[in-house]
């Protein structure tokens, strides 16, 4: 049911988190590359907009930072993505995008940045955090991303108040399921490594929340979640924005399922 949402080809449910998910993800990416002998990739292009956790993990997984700027608006600055491609070519190893973005932003180049990623050999990282803006109105798999995790705890009903549980599911293009996380005592597909979590399934305890959600919700339902987070985010944005200044809208002035209020510009 996921890879349907997603659009990706193989799912893997046991990361326990989002961060998790992130570092299954990226290291997928990178035993990718060394399975091609591309060792000279150590670069990650990470837009300024993107999660927190995202330059952390590219770091964790021995990967050097390259920030993209973004323009007034909260899009990603497309030529200094160009720029950055150009200048270090076959360094790149990955893209990590939030989309839509931190900055409440669906970026409206996403899939031409997708495809400049690929053009020099790197893969695509396509944080799934901001999944409930996407559900049914399109997808990582469709936008072009070739990895990514979902905060089933975010998206998919899993209650997350004190702390947890949470689960980082992730999804991958065929390239990369070779690359998901094995287990050494119940291999999974064949794979002995590369766990990142004590149980190769994920936690069964809540994963039936999720299973059930889905079920009884349907691809109808989904939909009109993605539909009413943005509706309702659209509504608080334009009330508050006689007393407030939003700090970023999309082209057409709207914004995503959320957004960032400017506390430095108060409308007296």
């Amino acid at each position: 049911m996921l890879s349907t949402i997603t659009h990706y080809h193989k799912i893997s449910l046991q990361p326990n988190s989002g961060a998790n998910g992130e570092f299954a993800g990226m290291t997928a990416i990178m035993k990718y590359h060394k399975s091609r002998n591309d060792f000279e990739r150590k670069l990650c292009l990470i837009p300024t907009s993107s999660h927190g956790t995202n330059p952390s993990t590219a770091n964790m997984c021995g990967l050097t930072v390259v920030p993209i700027n973004c323009d007034a608006n909260g899009n990603v600055d497309v030529e200094d993505f160009r720029d950055k491609i150009k200048k270090h070519g076959k360094e790149i190893a990955a893209a990590m995008i939030t989309y839509p973005s931190t900055y409440g932003v669906f970026e409206p180049t996403i899939v031409e940045l997708c495809d400049l990623v690929h053009i020099c050999g790197g893969m695509v990282y396509l944080d799934g955090a901001n999944m409930n803006a996407q559900m049914g109105l399109t997808s990582p798999g469709k936008i072009g991303a070739d990895v990514g995790h979902l905060n089933l705890h975010k998206t998919f009903a899993i209650p997350h108040g004190g702390g947890g549980p949470g689960i980082g599911a992730i999804g991958c293009v065929k390239e990369l399921a070779p690359f998901l996380p094995g287990h050494c005592v119940m291999p999974i597909d064949g794979r002995t490594d590369g766990a990142v979590n004590g149980a190769p399934y994920g936690n069964a305890g809540v994963l039936p929340i999720t299973y059930a959600y889905i079920r009884l919700t349907g691809s109808s339902g989904l939909l009109q979640c993605s539909q009413e987070a943005i509706l309702n985010a659209n509504y608080m944005a334009e009330q508050l924005a006689s007393d407030y200044s939003i700090k970023y809208r999309g082209q057409q002035g709207r914004v995503a399922h959320e957004f960032i209020i400017d506390l430095n510009h108060i409308k007296k």
